[in-house]
């Protein structure tokens, strides 16, 4: 049985212990050596359908990222010290300080929280679509969704994983995920794991 797209709706699981997720929500650094300088121009995202590529993060893939974001449903500060809920949702930047919204003092339901994880990865969607040029199925697109989303638009522009996708070198793009594990210096198993899930999605359909 394949794992194709469904209209149900995707339940989150509350993460109660952040440190199970072994830093598969850290920020990596860039294996990159910087932006090339025959860098590829971006296209336009109005063009994306034409080229066909979905056009939003699927709940099963919100879902997917949420498992390597972590889900928790009070307001916490991160590791960088900024008020945060949800999936890796910023309520602002700094500590939480008592001024937060009332709704998130209150916390939050699985539902919101996926609201707001579909509203947070839509500037990553957006990104992609106007980054890639070749046809993506719904699998392939939320993988990348989950890449840009955790290492930023920034690192998929420069990325050699991009021109690679962009020459239509769709089976190389599962080893050059793989690359992208280091943060703090040292490789992480919580990005490990993520990147080959998103490997995996991308070539194999799986929502792992």
């Amino acid at each position: 049985m394949s794992d194709t797209e469904t209209t149900d709706e995707v339940e989150l699981e509350e993460t109660t212990d952040l440190a199970t997720l072994e830093g598969s929500n850290a920020s990596p650094e860039s294996p990159e050596d910087g932006i090339a300088d025959d860098a590829e121009p971006e296209g336009e995202e109005e063009e994306a359908d034409a080229r066909g590529i979905p056009p939003r993060l699927s709940q099963r893939g919100a879902g997917f990222i949420a498992r390597f974001e972590g889900c928790v449903l009070h307001m916490y500060n991160d590791p960088t010290g900024n008020a945060t809920i949800g999936v890796g949702h910023l309520i602002h930047m700094g500590p939480i300080n008592g001024r937060e919204p009332l709704e998130f003092r209150r916390g939050i339901t699985r539902k919101r929280a996926l609201e707001l994880l579909q509203a947070d990865a839509g500037k990553a969607a957006r990104g992609v679509r106007r980054l890639i040029k070749v046809p993506l199925n719904q699998q392939q697109f939320d993988a990348l969704i989950s890449f840009t989303f955790n290492c930023g638009e920034g690192a998929l522009t420069a990325s050699t994983l991009r021109k690679r996708l962009n020459r239509r070198e769709y089976a190389g793009v599962p080893s050059e995920l793989n690359k992208w594990v280091m943060s703090g210096g040292k490789k992480l198993e919580g990005l490990i794991r993520r990147r080959k899930a998103e490997g995996a999605l991308f070539s194999k359909g799986r929502y792992q």
